[in-house]
């Protein structure tokens, strides 16, 4: 919109408020007609079919989560695993991410929670536990990204396909968009991102922090 039409690329003033909606429709109708289709690399008809079936689907881990009990953090069952190696985690490609997340938005966030995440805990090493009795079930805790003293957990089960050739995951996590079965949440994205593709790269770009050695934490002042 804002690319077409001059309109909608600079601050519109309040008395057009109540026709927002009616300039939009007109505008949308107006390049569906007359501007040629944006095609989208990958994209087809059957996998917006697929993006439509998981959207329908229920969160299998979230009711596993809450009939097992494991939102209890004390449960004896789990265990911290001391390598990531030994989760014994796929390898992913940023297509794989894609395709999991259903965009790239989640995944460009990825860099940003893994960092706050090692930077508030203080730790080279990212966390994670392993259900004893099941391998291929991880859980781990993300830091909020709208709360300071807000940690939401999430669990993570994967394995491969009844063929053995594509691994499947079932996630959950606790936070507002956890439940989602079409991509998923920014946290449980930031997981699969740092365990299935970063850990394997030699060369990650993580944001800048040179800024926040000129910030003191004003809480307690």
């Amino acid at each position: 919109m804002k690319s077409i039409f001059k309109f909608s690329d600079h601050r519109i003033s309040v008395v057009h408020a109540l026709n927002l909606g009616d300039f939009f429709k007109i505008g949308a109708a107006i390049i569906n007609r007359f501007r040629p289709t944006k095609q989208m690399n990958g994209v087809n008809a059957a996998f917006a079919d697929e993006l439509l079936e998981r959207l329908r689907e229920p969160n299998v881990m979230q009711a596993r989560i809450e009939v097992d009990g494991y939102l209890r953090t004390r449960n004896g069952r789990w265990a911290r695993l001391d390598e990531y190696d030994d989760a014994d985690f796929p390898i992913l490609t940023l297509e794989n991410l894609n395709r999991i997340t259903a965009g790239v938005y989640q995944v460009n966030l990825s860099p940003a929670y893994i960092q706050d995440k090692l930077l508030r805990d203080g730790d080279d090493l990212f966390q994670f536990d392993s259900l004893i009795d099941e391998p291929g079930l991880i859980r781990a805790r993300i830091w909020s990204r709208f709360s300071n003293n807000t940690r939401h957990q999430l669990w993570i089960a994967f394995g491969r396909d009844e063929e053995d050739e594509v691994f499947e995951f079932n996630y959950y996590c606790t936070c507002k968009a956890g439940a989602r079965t079409l991509g998923t949440c920014a946290h449980v994205a930031s997981v699969l991102w740092f365990l299935g593709f970063a850990r394997h790269e030699e060369n990650v770009k993580y944001p800048d922090v040179a800024m926040l050695e000129h910030i003191h934490d004003a809480r307690k002042r």
